[in-house]
């Protein structure tokens, strides 16, 4: 399943470099973005508001280059983030993209809790199939009650 076309949100306020690379990894361009990437992360000091967000898309391209470093920098990043929905949706999709569905979840879930009206977190867990916690716990999901329930409260 492709996950590529999930969307961010505005980055107007970035470096030149990150939104050239935003532009190359939106035409699947891995190498060009990385590269745009890592130029925009080392020439940002710690300290600025941007920095989580360049670090997690250098993660997420290396990621995307066969890097498992790059998912390690997506991880470390989201440790730290407090606001930026564009850091989890970048770990979920480093984690999915090596086939870790439980942590890509996960991810979403604290990344709803950050940014629950971010359109890439949103899209991104209907495009998993993220599912609910059954009506009730205790009963397996194929359960014909839970499954009736289910049905019920959803409409």
């Amino acid at each position: 399943m492709s996950i590529e076309s999930v969307t961010y949100k505005d980055y107007s306020l970035c470096s030149p470099n990150f939104i050239n690379g935003v532009e190359f990894l939106k035409r699947g361009m891995v190498s060009q973005a990385r590269h745009c990437f890592e130029v925009a992360y080392e020439q940002t000091p710690y300290k600025d508001v941007h920095y989580n967000k360049y670090a997690s898309f250098c993660g997420y391209a290396r990621a995307l280059a066969g890097d498992r470093g790059g998912l390690s920098i997506c991880r470390e990043v989201a440790k730290n983030e407090l606001y930026d929905g564009d850091v989890f949706l970048n770990l979920a999709k480093s984690e999915w993209h090596f086939k870790d569905r439980k942590r890509a979840v996960d991810t979403l879930l604290h990344g709803m809790e950050i940014d629950c009206k971010h359109p890439g977190i949103r899209e991104l867990s209907e495009k998993l199939c993220m599912r609910k916690k059954t009506a009730i716990g205790f009963l397996p999901r194929n359960n014909i009650i839970n499954n009736k329930l289910g049905k019920l409260f959803r409409k």
